[in-house]
């Protein structure tokens, strides 16, 4: 035989105007803290790709002076064995060896 249980009602409860605006504002300052949340975590996602391209373009130039100053070092030997030790003035052309 089947049995039947008790089936009781329960009372509805209605918050007051003030409870609802507490519940709607708590909702509406978390909405706000979590737009906000990501908002600093696509700047931040910006600034580090920013750094990234920043430290890309420092090692570029970091080669290229590299490569500049290899350059230089080759060319005034090329010159010191052509010409011997001595000073060089840009704005003149003039070399002056040493003695």
């Amino acid at each position: 035989m089947a049995s039947v249980e008790k089936v009781t009602e329960t009372a509805t409860i209605k918050f007051t105007e003030e409870e609802i605006k507490k519940i709607e504002d708590f909702k509406n300052e978390f909405g706000d803290l979590t737009a906000r949340f990501g908002e600093i975590e696509i700047e931040t996602i910006i600034l580090e790709n920013q750094i990234t391209q920043i430290d890309e373009y420092k090692t570029t130039l970091k080669t290229k002076y590299i490569e500049l100053r290899d350059s230089e070092l080759k060319l005034a030997n090329e010159l010191k064995d052509k010409y011997g030790e001595g000073e060089f003035d840009t704005t003149s052309g003039l070399f002056t060896p040493k003695q």
